[in-house]
């Protein structure tokens, strides 16, 4: 087989290569998708940013979701790929995609995403606490109406009780994302930082912080770390990019099936506060089972994610 075309660069001209490709891919995807949306939704160039900020309108909400899409491949799913191509030829195998682990993995995964729910929604309260300096007041505002604008879209995308809503939902919040942000975060930023810094703790703290920074939501972002560090650790243990994918999905899907289920009247009550509690002991408890269960993931199936760092 001959080389791969960028094999010889080194890490740090990689890492640099591979935020150009992504930025190239998401420009062109984005102008593509743009252009298809016009006839489409009947639609004109100038009329499309206005129109996104109306969540009543059906028309909207459809142009929405399919912009969602289009960025989820242009952004996440297909830079990789292509990065994994250009640097050994093989985008599957450099994500790690070529791998498997044992069943008893992927159950241990979903109980430890469950299990971890009192200590996110415990981070979640800590972080919607936060409170910045009087001199950074407008910074501050900002913040609290992008994040007040990132739930009306998500509570928008949600709004459905029927089956074929249902489906999509889960294909574009669980699905696509679940498969994007771990190809971007673990399988490509994780490794390019990994083959960097020759440290694998720091490769996945860093991936971790820009996965919480990427969603661009500040009253949130400590969970989406946490996240991040488990899947980034779930990955460096199994070896496969296919065990926090599997998690990533049970996280997102959970909330796409809790939406529905209330929608249809199947589940009642605050379904957004599941897994929320007050009581110390329980949030104690849900952290002692985290940590045990990510060292029974690690016990395991100890299959190292190994990069060359030469």
């Amino acid at each position: 087989m001959r080389p791969a075309l960028m094999g010889n660069l080194s890490p740090f001209t990689r890492l640099v290569f591979a935020m150009l490709l992504t930025f190239s891919c998401f420009l062109g995807f984005f102008i593509a998708g743009v252009l298809v949306a016009i006839p489409i939704f009947h639609i004109n160039l100038f009329d499309t940013l206005t129109l996104l900020n109306d969540f009543s309108d059906p028309i909207t909400l459809a142009l929405m979701k399919y912009l969602q899409v289009v960025q989820s491949f242009g952004l996440f799913i297909i830079p990789p790929l292509l990065a994994g191509f250009f640097f050994e030829r093989n985008g599957l195998g450099y994500l790690k995609l070529d791998r498997s682990s044992k069943p008893l993995i992927y159950l241990f995964t979903f109980i430890l995403l469950f299990a971890a729910l009192p200590l996110i929604n415990w981070m979640i309260s800590i972080n919607e606490l936060m409170k910045l300096p009087e001199f950074l007041n407008g910074l501050e505002q900002w913040m609290k109406q992008s994040e007040e604008a990132a739930a009306k879209m998500t509570e928008a995308f949600l709004d459905t009780s029927t089956a074929g809503g249902f489906i999509f939902n889960l294909f574009m919040i669980a699905v696509l994302p679940s498969l994007g942000e771990e190809f971007m975060f673990r399988g490509l930023l994780q490794r390019l930082f990994s083959e960097w810094f020759k440290n694998v703790h720091v490769a996945i703290l860093l991936s971790a912080l820009l996965f919480g920074a990427m969603h661009m939501q500040f009253y949130g972002v400590m969970p989406r770390i946490f996240l991040g560090l488990l899947f980034g650790y779930l990955f460096y243990w199994t070896g496969s990019l296919w065990i926090p994918i599997f998690a990533h999905f049970i996280n997102n899907a959970s909330a796409v099936v809790s939406a529905y289920l209330a929608k249809t009247g199947i589940l009642t009550g605050d379904w957004e506060k599941f897994g929320a509690t007050d009581d110390p002991w329980l949030i104690g408890s849900s952290f002692v089972l985290t940590g045990i269960l990510m060292f029974v993931i690690y016990r395991q199936n100890r299959k190292p994610a190994t990069f060359n760092t030469d």
